[in-house]
């Protein structure tokens, strides 16, 4: 993942003429895999990112990636070892010669491309020189910046000498003190997986036999936590039985599914007949709430062979049909709906013939129609496939499905009797809720708050990757009425949260919020996204309740009695206490962080609020509080309301009236809806990159090593000889390549206006400066090879890649090359591409969406605006830590990588039957 972020900042930095130095930022995450790494995942990140950026931004990219890779990852390394600032400045001053020789070797074989860049450089300084001559500058001040650019440049050796022994220090050193800053927030990352132990040795060495399993007495206390997760646990899971795990948020069920999957206990005893077998064929297997976090092959096969061990028979269709995606072995994992992928994990899991099966909240981010469909394949696989399946849920409908159900409370076992004893009323509010808007008075009323009209959204409209996602709606919504908005995965739903909070600019119709556009209204709509933890982005929770509520909030900092008591009342308006405000955003659980957004969204006092699954993971308890207290601040305060669930249980507390969005289209429903739902494909938001095109050509056919190898070839051909007769050849092979392709117009990507301005300054420039020529051929050249890498990329998929990078680096095997951990790490920065990107794209939403408070003057506008942006940073490399996390705990849960590389296998006691 951290990879892949290095990918995205230095394709923007390539990308972006004359503003190339935001690659150097490349630096801090590829610091950070040093941290929590060894020197040889330093260099697979290196290699596959490398890599990746060759083939999005070109040559240049890739060989800055490198770099980047070599300083960054040092400084992780060194900070790993618990060394300071002078380590790192050693170290520099060692490596800083060897940059500094490869840099002037790399420039002496290139040297025509070098002359092409240096002469462009100087004709574009010439021309600014020219041009500020007929302004009031003093002429001298440019003439004597040209006359010492000619004296670097002929120089050049000399000067790229000093620039490396004296940048390569000074980045190292700032690329540490950023470091140093990063980890204040994320000291999190380096703690260790409480599974890690389970997927080491232990099962090599005994027989894979997980149940029965025995707990006794047994205890465990997190790190840094004053009470433990759980206490005087005695439990037994017997083989072929469904067991329901039950509690409110925080009552140790998931702590308690990690000692079921082998994390080792801080007392107590727990029995097995043999190892765990985590990942391991015959041994315990785990499915967590997020599907996008567990997959991690390119396509469905891919993924559900990662981590089965070479030679290891598997039936590919069987496990597909016994999950109900049956033909879907070729699909690409991220054309898969919600419910597609949770199935898909489940399928991983059975791919290893488990004793046991863990489903940690498994249905809770899934629609009704996928939730159903995923509890009744759980709840067949014990008499099916003899597995016994620990399920943890909130669901009482979904417990009601089990064997047995054990209730937690405050980490320990309790009975039926006495949790509901503790626990809140258990009534369902079944209130029905209108089909028409009304008051909440209950008089009508005739103007709405907010007007949508023959509303529709495409995504990359106009382009092949085109992706409908709303057609036509239309919607009034009243001041002061709460709506509840329901569909099945895919609908649109999140788009019209979007379009609704300004975010987004409809593709056709029109959306008003009082007769003017909510994008030249943003944050008047607050907008709860469904994943809390990128909203919530400052270091400590009233730090960003301070943040979200903008003008609203009091002036002063945390610590100031205005400011505490402000935090303080938010957040004990959505039933969290004052003491929060101090700790710190890591820290919260899931529910805390999700009522932590709200109540920063509730502190900027918004005309209107949406609420994106605001409940998924939220215990019955916690679902009542927030529902009241929506329904309260919308009947007091008159907030306008509009909540997007799954769940239409006990809405009726804060929603007056429900529609439901099918295909696009928003239909009024009554409160409950028993229509069978419209099938619809998943929403594929197309990135910056990696977007291949379907399609039957010579160039789909050719073998993605031979196009690698073919690219790679043009591209050192046109830096030793880049004149216009290469242009003239490149021009024609790309031609030639776009025609055998037929890549349509549309796919060309479109130029951005900031983009093209600054091509534009720099022509202008140029002509002034009597190098127009070497302009245009360092331009076009630089567009040539893009174009013929986005036809590499257009015709070659994703998941073809490894494999062509593996058959590329073969001779490498021959100095002891570790080609297919690499080819690893390619996979999984390739497959964590998109993801990093949406992500970023939800935190720079989030992040508009704050309105900020005022300053008074233009120095505390710029101290806010830098404040921002290394918050930012700071964020999107903690969201890039989250996500490598997550891929680190789903290759442990499938075993380690050392069983995809052909490692280990385990040794089963038993094997289970696969299906029926």
């Amino acid at each position: 993942m951290f990879a892949a972020l290095a990918v995205v900042i230095v394709s923007i930095g390539s990308l972006l003429p004359h503003l190339g130095a935001i690659e150097l930022l490349s630096v801090v995450p590829l610091a950070l895999v040093g941290l929590r790494n060894r020197w040889g995942t330093v260099v697979a990140a290196a290699v596959a990112g490398a890599f990746a950026a060759f083939l999005v931004a070109g040559p240049t990219a890739a060989i800055v990636l490198a770099g980047c890779a070599a300083i960054g990852g040092t400084c992780g390394i060194i900070r790993k070892g618990k060394r300071g600032a002078g380590t790192v400045l050693l170290v520099a001053i060692v490596v800083a010669p060897v940059i500094a020789a490869g840099s002037i070797g790399v420039l002496f074989v290139f040297s025509a491309a070098r002359d092409l860049a240096f002469g462009s450089v100087r004709a574009t300084l010439s021309g600014l020189v020219t041009v500020l001559t007929a302004t009031p500058v003093d002429p001298s001040v440019g003439r004597s910046t040209l006359r010492i650019l000619d004296a670097l440049l002929s120089a050049w050796p000399a000067t790229v000498a000093v620039l490396a022994l004296v940048g390569v220090p000074l980045g190292m050193l700032v690329t540490n003190g950023f470091v140093v800053v990063v980890l204040r927030r994320v000291e999190w990352l380096n703690r260790a997986d409480t599974l890690d132990d389970a997927a080491r040795d232990e099962a090599l060495d005994n027989l894979v036999a997980p149940l029965p399993v025995v707990l006794s007495n047994l205890a465990f206390h997190h790190p840094g936590m004053s009470t433990g997760a759980l206490n005087g646990i005695d439990l037994t899971i017997e083989p072929g039985e469904f067991v329901v795990i039950a509690g409110p948020n925080g009552s140790g069920k998931s702590t308690l599914v990690s000692v079921l999957a082998g994390a080792k206990p801080s007392g107590g005893l727990v029995s097995r007949p043999g190892g765990v077998g985590l990942g391991l064929i015959g041994g315990t297997a785990i499915v967590h709430q997020r599907p996008e976090a567990q997959v991690i092959g390119g396509t469905v096969e891919e993924d559900l062979r990662w981590g089965v061990p070479q030679g290891q028979p598997l039936d590919i269709d069987a496990l597909l049909a016994a999950v109900g995606l049956d033909g879907l072995s070729t699909a690409a994992t991220d054309s898969l709906s919600g419910g597609q992928l949770q199935r898909l994990s489940i399928a991983g899991a059975l791919a290893r013939r488990p004793a046991l099966l863990i489903s940690d909240e498994s249905t809770s981010m899934l629609d009704a129609g996928g939730r159903l469909d995923v509890l009744e394949l759980l709840a067949s696989l014990p008499a099916r496939t003899g597995t016994s399946v620990v399920h943890v849920t909130h669901d009482p409908a979904e417990a009601a499905r089990a064997d047995r159900v054990i209730r937690l409370a405050h980490g320990r076992i309790v009975t039926e009797q006495v949790l509901t004893e503790q626990s809140v009323d258990e009534r369902v509010v079944d209130v029905p809720m209108a089909r028409e808007p009304e008051h909440p008075d209950g008089k009508s009323q005739h103007e709405p708050m907010i007007r949508v009209r023959d509303l529709g959204h495409r995504f990359n409209s106009r382009t092949p990757w085109e992706v409908t996602a709303l057609e036509s709606v239309d919607l009034d919504i009243y001041s002061g009425e709460g709506l509840l908005l329901t569909g099945e995965n895919g609908s649109g739903k999140s788009t019209l949260a979007w379009l609704l909070a300004g975010l987004v600019v409809p593709t056709h119709g029109s959306i008003t919020l009082n007769g003017v556009p909510p994008s030249s209204l943003l944050g008047a709509v607050a907008l709860s996204f469904q994943h809390a933890r990128l909203q919530v982005q400052r270091p400590t929770v009233g730090e960003d309740i301070l943040n979200a509520a903008g003008p609203a909030a009091p002036t002063g900092v945390i610590g100031e009695t205005d400011a505490d008591a402000f935090v303080a009342a938010n957040l004990q308006a959505v039933g969290l206490p004052a003491e929060l405000a101090s700790r710190s955003v890591e820290e919260l659980s899931g529910g805390q962080l999700r009522r932590v957004a709200i109540a920063g969204l509730i502190a900027s006092r918004p005309k209107v609020l949406v609420l994106d699954e605001p409940l998924a993971g939220l215990d019955r308890e916690g679902r009542l509080e927030l529902l009241s207290l929506l329904g309260s601040l919308r009947r007091s305060e008159g907030l306008t309301l509009v909540i997007i669930s799954h769940d239409i249980e006990d809405m009726a507390l804060a929603c007056s009236r429900q529609v439901r969005i099918a295909n696009g289209v928003v239909r009024g429903v009554p409160a409950v809806d028993l229509s069978p739902p419209e099938a619809r494909q998943r929403l594929r938001r197309s990135g910056l990159v990696l977007r291949p095109i379907p399609g039957d050509t010579p160039l789909h056919r050719l073998k993605a090593a031979v196009k690698l190898a073919g690219l790679a070839a043009i591209t050192v051909a046109s830096l030793l000889f880049p004149g216009w007769p290469a242009i003239a050849v490149l021009a024609v092979l790309a031609a030639g390549a776009v025609a055998l392709a037929r890549i349509p117009v549309a796919a060309v990507p479109r130029v951005p206006v900031a983009v093209a301005a600054l091509v534009l300054i720099g022509a202008v420039a140029s002509f002034f400066g009597h190098g127009l020529a070497l302009y245009a051929q360092s331009i076009l050249l630089t567009v040539l090879l893009f174009a013929l890498s986005l036809v590499v990329v257009w015709t070659t998929p994703v998941e073809q890649l490894p494999g062509a990078f593996i058959a590329l680096a073969r001779p490498l095997r021959l100095v002891g090359a570790p080609i297919e951990d690499w080819a690893h790490a390619l996979t999984l920065t390739v497959r964590t591409l998109p993801v990093l990107q949406d992500e970023i794209r939800v935190l720079l939403a989030a992040r508009r969406l704050r309105r900020p408070s005022p300053s008074e003057t233009r120095r505390a506008r710029l101290a806010s605006w830098a404040r921002e942006l290394a918050d930012l940073l700071v964020a999107i490399v903690a969201s890039a830590g989250r996500r490598a996390t997550d891929l680190a705990h789903a290759m442990t849960i499938r075993g380690g990588l050392s069983v995809s590389t052909g490692g280990r296998a385990g040794r089963p006691g038993k094997t289970l039957p696969l299906v029926e």
